[in-house]
């Protein structure tokens, strides 16, 4: 039995890293990629729209396959799909197929998503925080790896091609462990009464999922602002890159010291604190000028963010053993709204204003995060 638990933590930890493969390389290899099928990257930018909208369906889809076919079916099914869509980007220079490959990645790697989650909360429910945190680890780990892993197999004169194909090591891992995997334990029962069984959710679970909205949402705008900031502050190109690197790394790091180390706190209160930590730094950050300054304060925002997601899912999750697909669905599809809402909001609001009122949304939503888990942390009294 024990190890039956560490295969599905595997597999698990293996799909999320693959995820964060899977989007991080399509921004380190787009110059050639774009090249290979004649296009500008802004062009091949809106194509890739499609593997995130593909994503998010199948994260909002998985509560009813989850009640109509097996786990095992599921990793089987969807790695499959990442296997021909990613087949199908390499081996052609078609647009049409790009977007069919594309759209095939993007159903497979929602299911990672969803699926990787559920299996961790579920087999894990006495130690839901810690290996949640590990879990997104893993993909704060690829998303720092993968831009330099591709530039040093670009670098030893490997084509893109190769290099996707490469990273499809992943899925194969999957497929083969997940095929050896007895998930029996943790196979979701047809939900008899659903709408009753939502109704008994609480306004812990309501808050917690508008807390994840948020989050996502001031995560993103950070991450896809931040550059720019930097650069109306005076600092150099390559300066300003280096601000998310950093971010990242310091994301990764607070997200593995959590997983270790965040069994000795309460969920609540780890989730205060790093609020606050978020909103104290990224309300400094506004008013430095200094690259170097701000380095240290974007580093520290990273720390604040690092363990939100995965705690925020466990807090919303934390008084039952075991979590309905429903209820699971409900949570991250609130965070995949954030990711879509953040685009059109702050690319609205940075045509009409400055940067500065663009970045600063952020920090209004980061406060308005504290207050919530505040509102959380007393309600757990």
């Amino acid at each position: 039995m024990e190890k039956n638990r560490k295969n599905i933590m595997i597999v698990s930890y293996i799909m999320f890293a693959y995820m964060g493969i899977a989007f991080l390389s399509q921004g380190a290899l787009k110059l050639e990629i774009a090249k290979s099928f004649g296009i500008t990257t802004s062009e091949l930018q809106y194509l890739f729209t499609i593997f995130s909208t593909a994503s998010m369906i199948m994260v909002v889809s998985n509560k009813f396959l989850l009640e109509k076919i097996s786990i095992k079916t599921e990793i089987l099914a969807s790695s499959l799909s990442i296997l021909i869509g990613v087949f199908l980007m390499v081996l052609s220079t078609n647009t049409n197929f790009l977007m069919i490959g594309l759209t095939l990645g993007g159903l497979g790697i929602g299911i990672y998503i969803s699926l990787a989650s559920y299996l961790i909360i579920n087999t894990f429910s006495e130690d839901r925080n810690r290996k949640l945190n590990f879990l997104h680890f893993t993909y704060s780990l690829s998303a720092v790896l993968t831009p330099m892993i591709a530039a040093i197999l670009i670098g030893l004169n490997l084509s893109w091609n190769i290099v996707y194909i490469i990273l499809l090591s992943f899925v194969v891992f999957v497929m083969i462990l997940g095929a050896k995997t007895d998930f029996r334990e943790i196979t979701p029962k047809k939900e008899e009464v659903e709408v009753k069984s939502e109704s008994k959710w609480g306004i812990r679970v309501y808050l917690s999922a508008l807390l994840l909205f948020l989050y996502v949402f001031s995560e993103m705008i950070f991450s896809y602002w931040i550059v720019e900031y930097m650069i109306d502050k005076g600092a150099r190109g390559g300066e300003a890159k280096i601000s998310l690197s950093i971010f990242w790394l310091f994301i990764a790091i607070g997200r593995f010291l959590v997983g270790k180390y965040g069994n000795k706190f309460k969920v609540s209160d780890i989730v205060v604190f790093l609020l606050t930590v978020s909103f104290i730094s990224y309300f400094s950050l506004m008013f430095l000028d200094g690259v170097f300054g701000i380095y240290v304060l974007v580093g520290i925002l990273g720390l604040g963010f690092s363990s939100l997601y995965p705690s925020i899912v466990s807090l919303g999750t934390e008084d039952k053993k075991n979590v309905s697909p429903s209820l699971m669905t409900f949570i991250m599809m609130s965070g995949s709204i954030g990711g879509i809402a953040y685009s059109p909001i702050s690319g609205w609001i940075n045509s009409n204003y400055t940067i500065e009122i663009t970045m600063g949304v952020g920090v209004i939503t980061t406060l308005s995060m504290l207050l919530i888990g505040i509102i959380l942390k007393l309600k757990n009294k």
